[in-house]
């Protein structure tokens, strides 16, 4: 099945609110449905044994790191981070550090690597996985995610 590209899904979505008669918003919302590409049905990365979380720069606000952790043999879960203002970089590789630790249990080891990198691998036995960063609502807080 082709897919379209977000920007023309995108174009196709403003498109149609504009030109929809005035109806609900429910009805609205139902017809755009076969336009939007749901998360689901998004490229999912090639899973790997070991995943680094790089961080950079200290919040500027309160906010929320969201991650989306996906075991090749399971379902995905999502894990929030919490980012408080004025926190350091290292601080928030920290608090990611114990939080995924707490989230992942025994089967995943995670250790901060350099001061400010997060670094999740399967343990032996453990089939790959994948780590997608959702959002990230701290300001300032700059996160990339990679295969290690």
């Amino acid at each position: 099945m082709n897919r379209l590209p977000k920007r023309l899904v995108s174009a196709l979505a403003v498109t149609a609110l504009c030109v929809l008669p005035a109806v609900s918003s429910w009805a609205q919302a139902q017809s755009l449905l076969p336009l939007v590409q749901s998360s689901s049905d998004a490229a999912r990365p090639k899973p790997a044994n070991s995943w680094r979380v790089a961080f950079d720069e200290g919040a500027a606000s309160n906010g929320t790191i969201s991650f989306r952790i996906w075991p090749s043999d399971d379902s995905p879960m999502h894990v929030d981070i919490p980012v408080l203002d004025g926190e350091t970089d290292a601080q928030v590789a920290d608090v990611t550090r114990d939080v995924l630790a707490a989230r992942l249990g025994s089967r995943y080891r995670v250790v901060v690597v350099d001061g400010v990198d997060v670094v999740v691998s399967a343990q032996r036995g453990t089939p790959d996985f994948t780590v997608e960063l959702l959002r990230d609502t701290a300001r300032d807080v700059m996160v990339v995610v990679q295969r290690d």
